[in-house]
């Protein structure tokens, strides 16, 4: 509290008023949606218990996943999958989308399917037999995919594939194109091969003597491969040479996605899931919420979006701004002061909040407040409307993914009353927005008629932060 100030002004009786303070009851409202997020990564229901090989996502929403049996799952906003009607019963080994609609798939027996709406999918002649384990596509009509016996096909046309001489006999398993004349593939007895003209291919040996699974290329600077034992190697010329990293683990590596040139994550055996944030020169472990499950692939469309597949039918979800819940942080007291001068006044004070949405709900959020009347030592009151928001900001704080998208419309009264009434909204994040910690800033006006008594008001303000813009 203040103190209660005066001056001579006139002969009013009623001279000054000293601001309020105001005390903040926080209440927080959990998420009990994501309540199996943990360290950021979650598991979803994939709707089948089919083996799981590949997964990609197209942006944020658009994902598939494809393994055993032909299963091919699909998931229109990144959190909800669905099977899909598949033309083939082999398995599915590999997939690469171009957007959310343009899709191939590649496995067993030299099985190879596509889709031009992303529900519809028809077989493709791959033009072999052989298991085709990987598979990069850099346009809708351009692909190259990679198998036993050291097999690589590509198609121009999206309808039919040709072979091309990879200089191996060794079974190739992952192969990624960082445009459309420059691949690298990896495969059994530390084989690599690479193209920087899409069409002829030279071999080369990783710097670790064992299989490799995965390949990424983010650019043509940095390829990442991974391994069993736990074997990663990075090359910066293409594949043409290649630097062994320590990953901390034995575990068998299945696959590998780098988001850029920076940031990568590899998955693999008994829920293993490491991430590098230099380029796959160092890799720290993440904490699986499927411990137990063999994770075969994994898919980054950005550096804070992630997913991860695997036998059973596994399927996991990373957020940066995952693993943790929704809090609101507010400070304890505020105040103003105002001079009487004989006439209606308002005096105006910010109220900085932090609003931290780390659930992984992504359902956004809103800020809800009331108060109680403005009261003085002698039982003086302020107008139950005193109190309104007249406008209100938010920016990043540190660790946000991303700002809030506010849709209130200002100025808002704040509720109040000998009891406090029904709190109402007064600011919020549009559902998929307000991702990790924004800093908000509620700007609040005060009136003070001219006619009030001096002294020092006091209200109790009470904000909440609940799920839902």
């Amino acid at each position: 509290m203040l103190p209660v100030t005066s001056t001579h002004t006139r002969s009013f009786r009623r001279l000054a008023i000293t601001g309020a303070a105001i005390a903040i009851c926080l209440c927080i409202v959990p998420l009990a949606a994501w309540a199996v997020q943990t360290d950021g990564w979650g598991a979803q229901t994939s709707g089948t218990a089919n083996d799981l090989y590949a997964v990609q996502c197209v942006g944020t929403t658009a994902c598939y996943a494809v393994g055993e049996g032909g299963t091919i799952d699909h998931s229109a906003d990144g959190s909800t999958w669905a099977t899909e009607t598949s033309p083939t019963t082999n398995i599915l080994y590999a997939i690469s989308c171009l957007d959310a609609t343009h899709c191939f798939a590649s496995g067993d027996r030299g099985t190879i399917v596509s889709t031009g709406d992303g529900s519809t999918w028809a077989t493709v002649n791959s033009g072999t037999g052989n298991t085709l384990y990987g598979l990069a596509c850099v346009s809708t009509t351009q692909c190259w995919t990679a198998g036993s016996s050291g097999e690589i096909r590509e198609t121009t046309d999206g309808s039919s594939f040709s072979t091309q001489s990879s200089h191996t006999s060794n079974t190739l398993y992952g192969i990624d194109c960082p445009d459309s004349t420059h691949c690298v593939a990896v495969g059994a007895s530390r084989t690599s091969v690479e193209t920087s003209n899409g069409t002829s291919w030279a071999e080369h040996n990783l710097a670790t003597n064992t299989t490799f699974y995965g390949v990424s290329c983010p650019s043509t600077s940095l390829c990442v491969a991974v391994g069993a034992g736990g074997a990663i190697n990075t090359s910066t010329n293409l594949g043409t040479s290649w630097t062994s990293r320590a990953s901390g683990t034995t575990n068998e590596l299945l696959g590998v996605t780098c988001e850029s040139t920076s940031v990568c994550f590899a998955t693999g055996s008994s829920g293993t899931i490491l991430k590098s944030s230099n380029g796959g020169s160092n890799w720290s472990s993440e904490t699986s919420p499927t411990p137990s499950a063999t994770l075969t692939g994994t898919t980054f469309p950005t550096a804070i979006d992630g997913w991860g597949a695997g036998l059973g039918g596994v399927i996991n979800r990373f957020d940066a701004c995952g693993g943790a819940s929704l809090a609101l942080t507010v400070p304890s007291t505020i105040s103003w002061a105002v001079t009487l001068n004989g006439a209606d006044q308002t005096t105006s004070t910010p109220l900085v909040v932090t609003a931290d949405d780390e659930s992984g709900a992504r359902a956004g959020w809103n800020i809800t407040g009331t108060s109680t009347t403005f009261k003085n030592a002698a039982s003086k009151l302020l107008p139950t409307t005193a109190t309104s928001l007249t406008s209100a900001s938010a920016v990043a704080a540190t660790g946000n993914c991303n700002t809030p998208a506010n849709s209130i419309v200002y100025p808002v009264t704040l509720p109040a009353g000998t009891v406090a009434p029904t709190a109402v909204k007064l600011y919020d994040a549009t559902s998929g927005t307000g991702r990790g910690p924004s800093t908000v800033t509620l700007n609040f006006t005060i009136a003070a008629p001219a006619n009030i008594y001096t002294g020092t008001y006091s209200s109790t303000w009470t904000f909440s932060i609940v799920s839902g813009p």
